[in-house]
């Protein structure tokens, strides 16, 4: 379920039942109560945060609207009015005479009669003898009318008629073989190979007089104009291969430019070209990778993740969130100078191909916000050309100790790493300040605006965006998800133990082993979300391990686990543990093997064993330590210590 912040939205606060029914200046909304029309202000940040934290209960969300249908009203203009001739223009203007007579009188062109009465009077004001027919007439505004009101649809057709070819049907088909095999191939070879070619080929036919002397004769502009006449797509293609062609006829989507803010989202992901430290230890920790997502009619940063993960869905997920979340108390914490409009549900994402994008979790997520996913071809990076314009700004920002840069011949370079001065913290609320104070605020010269004017103009005249019900189902949409068994003890996730009270029911019902759909956030693993197989509904479940699990994220986990692996698997260990089962053979063999005459009896002279023990019934009772065994002998070595003297005195006064 989703909501929209528009008129209608009915929420009920206790016993209250509240009903948004106007949107103030930044970013305030006034609700009425329904019965006493009590007004009450509600602030942006206010109002989604009551509603997700369920202090607000919506009750009627938001309301399908009608959607206005689009007439395409584009035409398709094969010809331009300034490339008739006098004679052709003389002539549109003719025909266009008894057309607009026609629309001036309100005669529709199925009116016979009437149009014939219109003909009458144009051409006996215009001075017209041969006056054209009704039916004539009558294909005139059919024409004019049909192509959308296009004059040039009333230039005769001949116009665009080619002339037909005069060379012989044997010889076109020589040109077309000789292209074939020595100039549209991936030895790239010039055409002045291939009409030299093409005169061995139509001598060659003249000799055994495939074709006439007359036509054995090609020009070197004849065989050009055929090279011209294929698609250019082809024409790299077949020479320079199919990417190249790609890249040398680049378009974006034919239908896919966006007419609104949200409509069309664009992710991607790129390495930062700065070295970070970080904010605890002061140690360098690489380079982090920023996940970005950009809206395609504005050009506005809708939300970022920073991360040293590597692009996969835990970023993707982060990004997300960002970008759905309202962000006022973000701004004002981080004292910006201007406020970061981005929030609610977008209606499409473009990416890459990614695997992350391609995974069931990427997928899932998508499925479950409502929002569409379209896949760019590969190695196609115009396509989402926003983002990519927004990663190569990055290198202007004026962060220079730390920076990654390209080895360049005969120039000092200095190690990163051991520049690096700027912490993690202070690199995130640069970049925060560089999206909504900086970038957002730079002019777009094409359109003549900035990317915050054009977002904030679109979101004022489009219906409101909408948010998930809950926060809840925000973390069950943009979460990870896999399917995991149910056991006796719980569920196992990657060595974590998590167990509920609901688990009782379903293994009642269903028995251990039971594949259940199972969700959980990235960014903390500590409670795992389990739906239910026959109510569909879903289950929280605990991590066991509360003071681990709390706070930890899932790649923080798998990193934990894979370097605890290679301890544990490490050249030194695995030394120790093989001599230790070592001797733990060599005892069981030597407590096992038989003994020899003289080990016997060495063995029975160090237990001691005498008749005197055997008749007193204390032969099997241990024998008691001696004061040797219990007490070490530096501890019994008594030392001669010197007492010392004391002078005497007296505090009796003389």
């Amino acid at each position: 379920m989703r909501f929209a912040l528009q008129t209608g939205l009915t929420v009920r606060a206790g016993q209250r039942t509240l009903e948004l029914v106007r949107e103030l200046g930044d970013g305030c909304y006034i609700l009425e109560d329904v019965l006493t029309r009590r007004p009450v202000e509600y602030t942006r940040q206010r109002l989604v945060d009551d509603i997700h934290s369920r202090r607000l209960l919506v009750v009627i969300g938001e309301k399908p609207h009608s959607v206005a249908s689009r007439t395409d009203d584009t035409v398709k203009a094969v010809l331009d009015v300034s490339s008739l001739n006098e004679r052709e223009r003389s002539q549109l203007d003719y025909r266009l005479l008894y057309v607009k007579a026609l629309e001036r009188h309100r005669v529709r062109r199925g009116q016979r009669k009437k149009v014939e009465r219109i003909i009458e009077i144009v051409s006996s004001s215009a001075g017209d003898a041969k006056r054209p027919s009704a039916t004539t007439v009558m294909l005139w505004a059919r024409k004019y009318q049909k192509s959308g009101m296009n004059p040039l649809a009333l230039v005769d057709g001949h116009r665009l008629r080619r002339s037909p070819r005069r060379i012989h049907e044997a010889v076109e088909r020589l040109i077309w073989k000789v292209l074939k095999r020595s100039y549209f191939t991936t030895e790239c070879r010039s055409l002045r190979y291939a009409h030299e070619d093409l005169k061995r080929e139509l001598k060659f036919a003249e000799e055994n007089r495939l074709i006439p002397p007359e036509e054995a004769v090609v020009a070197y502009s004849t065989l050009q104009r055929r090279v011209e006449s294929v698609d250019k797509y082809w024409k790299v293609a077949s020479r320079e291969g199919i990417a190249r062609a790609r890249m040398a006829c680049r378009t974006s989507f034919p239908d896919g430019l966006p007419t609104e803010a949200m409509a069309q989202v664009q992710i991607d992901h790129t390495p930062l070209n700065w070295v970070v430290i970080c904010d605890r230890t002061g140690l360098p920790l690489g380079r982090p990778l920023l996940t970005v997502a950009i809206c395609a009619y504005s050009g506005y940063i809708l939300g970022f993740y920073l991360s040293f993960y590597g692009p996969g869905v835990s970023s993707v997920s982060g990004v997300l969130r960002n970008v759905i979340r309202v962000k006022d108390d973000m701004v004002a914490k981080d004292g910006l100078k201007h406020p970061w409009l981005s929030c609610g549900l977008p209606d499409e994402l473009v990416v890459d191909n990614g695997l992350e994008f391609h995974s069931f979790a990427f997928k899932t997520m998508a499925m479950t916000l409502g929002t569409d996913i379209t896949y760019c071809r590969v190695r196609t990076p115009w396509l989402k050309p926003h983002v990519e314009r927004f990663f190569s700004t990055l290198n202007t920002l004026t962060l220079l100790k730390g920076r990654v840069t390209k080895t360049v011949a005969n120039v000092m370079r200095i190690d990163p790493y051991k520049d690096a001065a700027i912490t993690f913290t202070d690199l995130v609320k640069g970049l925060l300040m560089f999206c909504v104070d900086v970038h957002a605020h730079e002019p777009n010269w094409n359109k003549m605006a900035t990317p915050f004017e054009l977002f904030a103009e679109s979101i004022a005249r489009v219906p409101p965006v909408a948010f998930p019900h809950d926060l809840q189902q925000l973390t069950l949409a943009t979460g990870m998800s896999k399917e995991l068994t149910l056991g006796k003890g719980g569920i196992g996730m990657m060595g974590l133990p998590y167990g509920c009270v609901d688990f009782k029911t379903i293994v009642d019902k269903h028995g251990p082993g039971l594949k259940l759909m199972c969700k959980w956030d990235p960014d903390d693993i500590s409670k795992l979300y389990v739906r239910d197989p026959d109510t569909f509904a879903w289950y929280t479940a605990e991590c066991r391990w509360k003071n681990y699990a709390q706070g930890l994220s899932y790649n923080q986990h798998r990193l934990i686990r894979e370097f605890r692996r290679r301890d544990l698997k490490s050249p030194e260990r695995e030394e120790s543990l093989l001599q230790s089962r070592l001797a733990l053979h060599n005892h069981w063999l030597d407590s096992a093997s038989s003994r020899g005459r003289a080990d016997a009896l060495k063995a029975g002279r160090y237990q001691d064993l005498t008749s005197h023990k055997v008749l007193s019934g204390t032969a099997s009772a241990p024998a008691a330590p001696s004061i040797a065994q219990l007490v070490a002998p530096a501890e019994i070595t008594l030392e001669d210590v010197a007492i010392p003297s004391f002078d005497s005195f007296s505090f009796a006064s003389a």
